[in-house]
């Protein structure tokens, strides 16, 4: 009897070892379950991490830029007169004051300022400004004059023409946006013309024989 006793409880034994090996060994069963959460975390963080590129390469794409005169100035807010053009401003608190290479702020900005604006367009002539720096605002180089005088001659191959200007000939060359036509003028004629100085030199950028 001692025999099938015996044997029972080795039986026993083994079905007791049996069973917590495998409960032992189906515990890492948890494992590919926390492996598919690390691969979703790194999934949405590379997403991010592209959306996040993606989108500030669309910011540098639709960056603009304008020069111009403030008119006005709000708490958040300012216009520029950027060449007949009215640009309408928006502030935030990243954007950024300069005025020689200093930063300064906004209060410091005032009406009749020359500035360059940096930012993205958000409507029709609205930016959000990224950078507004102060700059010089350099003298008027060329000076436009409207006159009346006479025609001393024309040179159609130096693209020239001489005018009698206050009792002395000026010889006045041709301004590149120019619209004279020189084989319509001859000497004699009486023009009106626009005239150009820079530098000292003259040029004529329109004329219309009177």
């Amino acid at each position: 009897m001692k025999k099938p006793l015996f044997a029972i409880f080795l039986s026993a034994f083994f079905l007791t070892s049996a069973v917590g090996t495998y409960a032992v060994e189906s515990t890492p069963s948890a494992e590919p379950t926390n492996m598919e959460d690390r691969i979703k975390t790194l999934v949405k963080e590379n997403i991010s991490t592209t959306e996040a590129k993606l989108k500030e390469k669309v910011d540098l794409q639709s960056l603009v830029g304008y020069v111009g005169k403030i008119k006005t100035i709000g708490s958040d807010n300012l216009t520029i007169d950027s060449y007949g053009t009215l640009v309408q401003i928006k502030t935030t608190a990243k954007t950024v004051f300069q005025k020689d290479s200093s930063v300064i702020k906004m209060t410091s900005l005032a009406i009749g300022d020359k500035v360059i604006l940096i930012g993205t367009s958000v409507k029709n002539d609205i930016i959000q400004a990224k950078k507004i720096s102060i700059i010089k605002d350099e003298p008027v180089l060329v000076k436009t004059s409207a006159i009346v005088a006479q025609v001393v001659s024309v040179d159609i191959k130096k693209k020239t023409i001489t005018l009698n200007i206050g009792n002395s000939e000026q010889t006045l060359t041709l301004s590149k946006k120019s619209t004279v036509k020189l084989d319509g003028i001859k000497a004699s004629d009486t023009i009106l013309g626009i005239i150009k100085e820079y530098e000292g030199k003259l040029s004529i950028s329109r004329a219309k024989v009177l």
